[in-house]
């Protein structure tokens, strides 16, 4: 059994051993516990605490006093007068003056007292609960889980207002109208680098639509304008932005766009597409307008379906 015991428990030090060292885990923020190595010390602990301890005690009696008569023949080590002084076990020979009266089918009772590493293990607890009482809830010196939290959300939401800030954020669904001079400024040197050459330098229109009227082939608005930027029109040979500009530089062009609006430049080309007014819905109305004819006619091929299994049906 003791056998066992030690095979198991070395077995089980050298897995978690060889897991820890496969282990690819991320290094703790500052200040904060690593509980990895939280994690071996307590098993390291462990394991000692069997070693040294419990597996002694499960020896045979024979067989313990035959290994004692061995043991008080040679002159103890170090790790023996640690582990006598932590078990708090007495010496073989005072054994029968420690027998408690009384006789229970036999078996018979040792005045032993409480082991040391119980009273360690004990009064170490005890020591820790003040430590922790004192530092969480007189001192102040740590921080409560709540106030832990509370802190995680405020630098979240701080994290999170930056990426707004700075563009990162930005997409189809969250982007606004700029208009201040400087977004303006920098959409339309954007615009003269990129577009002029097929909307033209006021955006009146060369080889793509015309700009600066209320007609819109993809629905107008900001989020609609900043869609088609992003992701582009390939069929009627506009590209794809996202891979060229951040969405920061994407929405300072939208705006320019949009600031377009009403200028008549000489040379526009004719409208096309329909008059688009600004409502809630102006993001859902540019992603149907994107939709491509494929997806259009899949729909009538159904809708024609429908119908005919519905006139089937009146007819029976």
């Amino acid at each position: 059994m003791k056998l066992t015991l030690k095979s198991l428990s070395i077995f089980s030090l050298l897995l978690f051993l060889i897991n820890n060292s496969y282990a690819q885990t991320a290094a703790p923020p500052a200040g904060e516990m690593d509980m990895d190595l939280y994690m071996k010390i307590l098993f390291l602990i462990l394991f000692i605490l069997l070693n040294a301890i419990f597996i002694p005690l499960m020896r045979s009696p024979e067989k313990a006093g035959a290994e004692m008569d061995s043991v008080l023949e040679q002159k103890p080590t170090a790790i023996q007068i640690l582990t006598g002084k932590l078990s708090g076990l007495q010496p073989m020979e005072k054994e029968r003056s420690l027998v408690l009266e009384g006789d229970y089918d036999g078996i018979e009772e040792l005045d032993n007292n409480v082991p040391p590493w119980f009273n360690i293990l004990f009064y170490g607890t005890v020591v820790i609960a003040v430590i922790y009482f004192l530092n969480f809830h007189v001192f102040g010196t740590g921080k409560l889980p709540l106030q832990e939290y509370q802190e995680e959300i405020n630098l979240a939401n701080m994290q999170r207002e930056e990426l707004i800030r700075t563009g990162a954020y930005i997409n189809e669904n969250t982007v606004v109208l700029l208009t201040d001079n400087e977004s303006i400024k920098n959409g339309k040197q954007l615009f003269t680098t990129n577009c002029v050459t097929c909307h033209g330098e006021g955006g009146q229109g060369i080889i793509g639509p015309n700009l600066t009227d209320e007609y819109w082939i993809h629905g107008g608005g900001i989020k609609n304008v900043f869609t088609v930027i992003k992701y582009g029109v390939p069929a009627k040979g506009m590209i794809t932005w996202m891979n060229q500009m951040n969405p920061k530089l994407m929405q300072q062009v939208a705006s320019y766009v949009i600031s377009l609006q009403g200028t008549n430049p000489p040379g526009a080309k004719a409208p096309e597409g329909i008059i688009y007014k600004e409502t809630g819905d102006s993001l859902k109305a540019g992603s149907d307008s994107l939709k491509t004819s494929s997806d259009s006619t899949k729909k009538d091929s159904v809708s024609k379906v429908s119908n005919k299994q519905d006139s089937l049906k009146v007819k029976k």
